[in-house]
C-alpha cells in the first residue's frame, strides 16, 4: 500500500480522527453540509442508533455499587460524493473519511484533511484530538487454478495449508504490533469460502463497492489491517498528518509481511 499497485486489492479504507465532543453539533450541520456540498460531497443522510454504555454509580455508605448499564442515542451524519464512492461519517466526537476507490495514501489523506478543515472552521476551532486511526480491507482472490495460499505469507495461512484433505469453515490469524511513539497495528487475515464481506464492526453504509470486488465468490482471504494511536494533543492538522503518515508506514509494513511475492506480482500485473 506504499507504492501504487495497478490492481490494488484494497476495497475499503477508513481514516478517523477522534476529537473533543461537540454537544451542539446539530446547530452546525447546515454550514457543514453546505461546505461539503461545494467541496464535492452533496449526498447527505442522517441515522441514529442506540449504544450500550456503562455509567458510574453513586457509591452508597454500605458498599460500592457496580457501574450501571444504559443505552445512549448516537447520531451519525453521512456526506457522500455524487457516485457514492467516497464520503464522511460525522459524529459528535469524531470524523471519519471512507472510500471504496482507494488510490494513494497522499490523496486519501488530503481528502480526510479537507473534511477536518471544514469541521474545524465551522465550529470555531476544535480543541484537541485523542485518537487517530487508519483501517484497510484488502481482498485476496486467487486466479482460476490457483490457491489463495499462493498469495499469502505462510505465517497467516493456518491449518488448511497443512491439512489439505480436510474441510475447514475458515482460517483466522491475528497479530498485534506495537511501536513506541507511533501506535499499534492489529493485522487480521481471514480465509474462507463464499462472498466477500465486511467485519462485523465495519460496513460501507451507502457507499458503492467496486464491481470487481462484488464479483468475488469462493475461496478468498480478507486482510483487515487496523492501525491507531491514542493520546490527547492540541488540535493541529500538521501534527495529525505526521502521526497518520507514521501509522500508515506501520500498516504498509504489516501488509507486505502478510502477502507473498506472487501476490504482489499479480496485483502489479
Amino acid at each position: 500500500m506504499g507504492r501504487k499497485m495497478k490492481n490494488a486489492p484494497v476495497y475499503f479504507a477508513v481514516g478517523q480522527v477522534q476529537h473533543n465532543p461537540l454537544l451542539n453539533l446539530s446547530t452546525f450541520l447546515p454550514a457543514i453540509q453546505e461546505r461539503l456540498r461545494k467541496a464535492g460531497y452533496p449526498g447527505f443522510k442522517h441515522s441514529s442508533s442506540m449504544q450500550f454504555t456503562l455509567s458510574p454509580a453513586m457509591a452508597s455508605s454500605e458498599n460500592d455499587q457496580m457501574p450501571q448499564p444504559g443505552l445512549q442515542k448516537v447520531d451519525r451524519y453521512l456526506f457522500s460524493d455524487i457516485w457514492g464512492k467516497n464520503g464522511f461519517l460525522l459524529q459528535s466526537n469524531s470524523l471519519m473519511f471512507r472510500t471504496t476507490e482507494y488510490d494513494t495514501f497522499p490523496e486519501f489523506l488530503t481528502r480526510l484533511e479537507l473534511g477536518l478543515s471544514i469541521l474545524d472552521e465551522v465550529v470555531g476551532g476544535l480543541s484537541y484530538f485523542d485518537r487517530l486511526g487508519l483501517r484497510y480491507l484488502d481482498a485476496v482472490a486467487p486466479r482460476p487454478g490457483e490457491s489463495v495460499n499462493a498469495y499469502l505469507a505462510n505465517e497467516v495461512t493456518g491449518l488448511p495449508a497443512k491439512i489439505s484433505d480436510a474441510t475447514f469453515a475458515y482460517a483466522f490469524a491475528e497479530t498485534s504490533m506495537l511501536s513506541e511513539g507511533i501506535g499499534q497495528v492489529i493485522s487480521r487475515t481471514i480465509i474462507q469460502a463464499g462472498v466477500l464481506g465486511f467485519p462485523p464492526d465495519l460496513g460501507p453504509d451507502d457507499l458503492v463497492i467496486n464491481p470487481r470486488f462484488k464479483e468475488i465468490s469462493g475461496e478468498h482471504a480478507m486482510i483487515d489491517t487496523d492501525g491507531f494511536s491514542e493520546g490527547r494533543h492540541q488540535f493541529n492538522l500538521g501534527l495529525i498528518r505526521e502521526k497518520l503518515d507514521s501509522i500508515h508506514g506501520l500498516i504498509d509494513k504489516c501488509f507486505h509481511a502478510t502477502v507473498s511475492d506472487h501476490g504482489r506480482e499479480q496485483w502489479n500485473a
